[in-house]
């Protein structure tokens, strides 16, 4: 497969962010291909985990959020045996609108034995603000990603006026474009206060998939997931259907707490899994 071309069906039309994780014959992680047009910007290669093989990059914006009719793409794939890490420098704030709505494109791919880790701050969603996401995760036999997707609402005037909408889907496939799990829902502001629609003590939603096709792995990430999310506010997590993993699911009171129980259980999984 080449990887200096963005692959037939990605879904994106020259995404704005477009990386490639490249395993050297020393083990070490590097980018191969680089390009981050606006509104991103990508910080200089890091080293995650301290071992000098897994590489991080985070990835900032400089735009200040998503506005009305933004339309963004982001491409990342990790080929054969690379280990990285994709996060962003803080949350991305969507910001009020008066009409149309902020797409949001993402491709992910993690070829044979790679390791990806898909890991940004959550959407602030503002009064008025209308998203729809969509996340694309390509899976190989021996490669497992870690995917993070979360958000949260925000009224800057204290006035208890909702976000508009969102419309949020992710779509897991196999190396042959297989449809193995697909996770949607879409929430209307206004009668989905607060975000996650539960209980007025929840305004944060997010979910963590641990995808693999390792169905060992995949009941050791649900136990973990079960287990470091256990004092959790409002929390779950079950296997994938597909044999793509396992998937947790987590409400919280505000993004801080939300983030807290995300980075345990990232943590957790990292722990149990090679």
């Amino acid at each position: 497969m080449r990887i200096d071309t963005l692959p037939a069906g990605a879904g994106l039309c020259e995404p704005q962010l477009d990386l490639c994780f490249t395993r050297a014959p020393s083990g070490a992680t590097y980018l191969s291909r680089q390009r981050a047009g606006y509104p991103y910007h990508v910080g200089r290669l890091l080293t995650a985990g301290g071992s000098g093989e897994d590489a991080r990059v985070i990835v900032q914006s400089s735009s200040g959020g998503l506005f009305e009719d933004d339309d963004v793409g982001q491409h990342v794939v990790a080929t054969a045996g690379a280990r990285a890490r994709v996060e962003t420098a803080a949350a991305t704030i969507v910001h009020s609108m008066t009409r149309g709505f902020a797409h949001s494109r993402v491709r992910i791919e993690a070829q044979e034995d790679a390791r990806l880790d898909w890991l940004p701050h959550p959407s602030i969603l503002f009064p008025g603000a209308r998203l729809t996401s969509r996340i694309d995760a390509v899976l190989h036999p021996g490669a497992r990603i870690l995917l993070a997707d979360s958000y949260t609402s925000h009224d800057p005037a204290e006035q208890g006026t909702p976000f508009g909408a969102l419309d949020a889907g992710i779509a897991v496939r196999d190396a042959n474009g297989r449809l193995l799990a697909r996770d949607r829902f879409r929430l209307d502001g206004a009668s989905a206060r607060p975000l996650g629609g539960v209980s007025a003590q929840f305004a944060a939603h997010g979910g963590l998939m641990v995808l693999t096709l390792d169905n060992e792995e995949a009941k050791a990430a649900v136990g973990s997931l079960e287990h470091a999310t256990v004092d959790a506010f409002y929390a779950g997590a079950s296997l994938l259907p597909g044999g793509c993993g396992a998937f947790l699911r987590v409400l919280a009171p505000d993004s801080l707490s939300l983030r807290t129980a995300l980075d345990r259980a990232i943590d957790a999984v990292r722990a149990v899994s090679v």
